[in-house]
């Protein structure tokens, strides 16, 4: 199994809808429940950063995204890398896809000149949570059901 990571574009849009769809299956609270709400979601990503937009393929399949932007300026009153999105599709986790998103997404925003990173994740997403505190996120403030995760690069 090859794993090989590309920029996204607009003509992903399809493939990222059931991907976030298979992703926030049992995790409805956090995500977007419409189809047409995701497609927007995924063409606001694309304005944010463009070059930002990540996909892992699998045998030239889709298998997951991440979505970074550089030109974010965080609530906290920072210049931080935001990563705003990252999805797997459920038959293909575990199997290293996520790290390597994370790794495209994290250099990807070293090279636009970021020394930290965040990224919010739902207070009850136990597994991302503990996902992201292996790659060297430390969970910080919480707003509501999220809680901030900040990684230094």
């Amino acid at each position: 199994m090859e794993i090989r990571i590309r920029k996204a574009g607009i003509e992903d849009l399809e493939a990222f809808v059931d991907i976030y769809k298979s992703a926030y299956r049992n995790m409805q609270e956090y995500a977007y429940r419409k189809e047409r709400n995701i497609k927007y979601y995924f063409k606001w990503l694309l304005r944010r950063d463009r070059e930002g937009i990540f996909v892992a393929e699998i045998d030239g399949k889709p298998a997951g995204f991440v979505a970074c932007d550089a030109m974010w300026h965080s609530f906290f009153d920072e210049d931080v890398g935001e990563i705003h999105e990252i999805v797997v599709a459920r038959e293909y986790r575990g199997k290293g896809i996520g790290k390597k998103l994370m790794e495209a997404a994290e250099n990807y925003l070293k090279s636009r000149g970021h020394k930290k990173i965040e990224l919010w994740v739902g207070e009850r997403n136990y597994a991302a949570k503990k996902f992201y505190e292996k790659l060297g996120y430390t969970a910080g403030e919480k707003v509501g059901r999220w809680i901030r995760m900040v990684k230094e690069i």
